[in-house]
């Protein structure tokens, strides 16, 4: 472990079961975040100098005290990858403890994804797939038009990567009103990632937390109904391992 090395991070939970299913996870929120998305609500954590720095010594502490309880750490922000050095190092100390580790990234910084993936200690990566796969959807998605053409190249590569790496892949998209909630729109990002990923999961956005617009923070989440309608137009492409997240409901797969 560098001693070197710090984290700058919005907070540590010590248990969690709804962030990798099937794992009971330690989850670390990364500060700092190159997108302005609408409905992000950890939006405390997007300015680069949020949160604090810690070094590794905390997390090892913080893991040896939930010893018993986790199988797993996710790193999730924020965007974690804006620190890629820090994440690596993180990333073996929780494997020298014999825990698995999940990258939860927009995906869209191309050479620190890369160095990231290749080292060989991210078992899964949970890629936001904010809209279909092109600048001009990704700009308005994520309120960051400047980035679009590098976001689609960034993530086009963390999808094939992680498939040549043989890392776990799971893809997310949020389903935010009058945004990201069109047929159409689920539809091409469907066809998109087919092939590419393990499992999809379609999120309902919550107007609860810190929402970054405060327009979208007064609209309601999209039915269940809604969502299990998107998740249909997914199916239709010949993607599987279709899941949609409600608040009512949790995680149900659709196919």
């Amino acid at each position: 472990m560098n001693p070197e090395v710090r984290l700058r991070v919005g907070g540590i939970t010590d248990m969690s079961t709804v962030d990798w299913y099937g794992n009971v996870s330690l989850i670390v929120f990364c500060a700092g975040c190159n997108y302005r998305c609408p409905y992000c609500q950890n939006s405390a954590l997007i300015p680069l100098d949020a949160g604090r720095e810690i070094d590794l010594e905390l997390l090892r502490e913080r893991l040896e005290a939930n010893k018993v309880i986790n199988d797993a750490v996710v790193f999730t922000g924020g965007e974690p990858a804006l620190q890629p050095e820090a994440i690596i190092e993180a990333a073996k100390l929780v494997k020298s403890r014999g825990l698995k580790v999940m990258l939860d990234s927009n995906g869209s910084v191309k050479q620190n994804i890369d160095r990231i993936l290749r080292s060989g200690y991210i078992d899964r990566v949970a890629l936001d797939v904010k809209a279909p796969i092109n600048p001009e959807d990704y700009g308005v998605v994520t309120g960051r038009p400047d980035l679009g053409e590098a976001s689609v190249e960034a993530v086009e590569h963390c999808l094939d990567l992680a498939k040549e790496l043989g890392i776990e892949m799971e893809v997310r998209t949020t389903v935010a009103p009058g945004l990201s909630d069109a047929p159409d729109f689920i539809k091409r990002i469907a066809e998109s990632i087919k092939g590419r990923c393990d499992v999809y999961y379609l999120q309902q956005f919550d107007n609860l937390g810190e929402v970054l617009s405060q327009t979208l923070k007064q609209e309601k989440p999209p039915s269940r109904e809604t969502m299990m309608s998107l998740a249909q137009e997914a199916l239709k492409t010949g993607l599987t391992n279709v899941f949609i997240k409600t608040r009512s409901n949790g995680l149900e797969r659709m196919g």
